[in-house]
């Protein structure tokens, strides 16, 4: 496995993980370590451990606003999908009646 060095909160973790992840480590790195240097310019004055637990905080609150979202998202693609479907039928329907009207004509010609 290989180890990848990242910065977060001004201090160096050396991180293992796996093989052909080592780029996207590196990002969520980068992306906690902006949240952490965020922090510490609003508050200057908090420790190091509470810098990471609440930019890890934060963090979690934006993957929490996302999954609500999908959520959301689903809901809403599966209410077109069952309107979608009440269209076809009908559609389906008419099809089938003018069909129908078409066959009596034939045959009582």
């Amino acid at each position: 496995m290989p180890m990848v060095e990242i910065t977060v909160a001004k201090r160096r973790y050396q991180v293992q993980c796996d093989e052909g992840q080592e780029g996207r480590l590196k990002r969520l790195a980068a992306y906690l370590d902006g949240k952490a240097s965020e922090l510490a310019r609003q508050s200057p004055q908090l420790g190091e451990a509470r810098l990471l637990l609440l930019a890890a905080l934060l963090v979690a609150d934006e993957l929490f606003d996302a999954y609500d979202e999908i959520q959301q998202l689903r809901g809403r693609l599966g209410q077109e999908a069952r309107q979608g479907e009440a269209d076809a039928a009908k559609a389906l329907e008419r099809v089938a009646e003018r069909l129908d009207e078409l066959a009596r004509s034939v045959a009582s010609s």
